[in-house]
């Protein structure tokens, strides 16, 4: 296509690697293998990438950046009220679970916490990228759950924990659906996301009634 430059050989490696990743695991996505399925020598690897865990963490910032840009910043960007946003970002997840589904006939997850789990007690910098994602995740929801609160659909209260505790569910729900190899599983957990939000400040009891009190 006119106007279109192709991918350079870095970038070639960065996408394989992200969807490699993905779909295994970091000790079975071989250099050999992102090679071949980039296209690139092994000397191009080590011209770009001093080791396979440097790759990983571009891989795990590119990855950052496509779903910021996709899915976080529109929603942010809506101006709908912070309670629509939270509930815009769990449909869209399910989709983009349902969508793979269809595409690569499994359910992966949530690439960041499976990165994160197998690699955690063996190399701090991944550990440093997967948690620099999940802090960046969490700056989303608190900004969301703090207009909830102005808007005067939730109580008050502290939005930092709310945010971490929801981060956690959507976690939770993207393992269990990983291992469930079920989208119904995703949503069905995600019903609980309100009640980590905090409950309504009041005025509306139909919708305070949807939306049980925290414990």
């Amino acid at each position: 296509m006119p106007g279109v430059e192709s991918p350079t050989t870095r970038e070639r490696l960065i996408h394989s690697a992200a969807a490699l990743l993905s779909e295994r695991s970091y000790s079975a996505a071989g250099v050999d293998e992102l090679c071949r399925l980039s296209s690139a020598r092994k000397g191009s690897f080590y011209h770009f990438f001093t080791s396979k865990a440097d790759l990983a963490i571009a891989a795990i910032e590119f990855q950052w950046t496509s779903a910021r840009s996709a899915l976080f910043e529109p929603i942010n960007s809506t101006g709908a009220p912070g309670l629509d946003r939270l509930r815009r970002l769990v449909e869209a997840i399910d989709a983009a679970q349902r969508q793979a589904l269809a595409e690569r006939r499994m359910l992966v997850g949530c690439p960041f916490g499976s990165l994160g789990q197998e690699m955690a007690h063996q190399d701090p910098r991944i550990r440093f990228a997967v948690q620099t994602v999940f802090d960046a995740h969490c700056h989303y929801l608190r900004l969301w759950l703090e207009e909830a609160a102005r808007a005067r659909q939730i109580a008050s209260g502290d939005a930092a924990l709310r945010a971490r505790q929801i981060f956690a569910l959507l976690e939770g729900a993207l393992l269990l659906t990983k291992v469930a190899q079920d989208p119904a599983v995703f949503s069905s957990v995600c019903a609980a996301a309100p009640v980590l939000a905090g409950r309504l400040a009041g005025g509306d009891s139909s919708r305070s009634a949807a939306m049980p009190e925290l414990l």
